[in-house]
């Protein structure tokens, strides 16, 4: 369990070492992990758009969140898939869930939503092996 908090300490998206990072706070919820963020002005792209690497990087983490708790090791990420729906406003609230998806061999599958207002705004599958 150690190797994990250290794993994590310093993550971009959910290390509490990170001042730089985005923070988030997971809670296992039935078959999952979900996560509510507002994402900084600081994080766009275009004007009123938060960049796409930001939202592929929350898609990604709530997916290793959910592993990580089903399994009790570090996923590591293998392959990610995003379906880009709306352009994701900064500074509402999101909610990120995710869910395990099934695997293939050692190869762990898991799919995540990032929602505002019960709207979809991205969809992403990923495949993940464990470290």
């Amino acid at each position: 369990m150690a190797k994990t908090r250290t794993f994590h300490s310093t993550c971009f998206a959910c290390g509490p070492s990170n001042g730089h990072g985005l923070k988030l706070k997971f809670k296992r919820v039935p078959n999952g992990s979900t996560c509510t963020v507002s994402i900084s002005p600081r994080f766009r792209s275009y004007e009123g758009v938060v960049h796409g690497g930001i939202v592929a990087t929350l898609l990604d983490a709530a997916m290793i969140h959910t592993l990580q708790a089903q399994c009790g090791k570090d996923p590591l990420t293998c392959r990610l898939e995003i379906r880009f729906l709306r352009a994701v406003p900064p500074g509402v609230l999101l909610t990120l869930n995710a869910q395990q998806a099934g695997n293939r061999g050692r190869v762990l599958l898991a799919d995540a939503e990032l929602l505002c207002s019960d709207v979809c705004y991205a969809r992403a599958r990923g495949a993940f092996t464990l470290r």
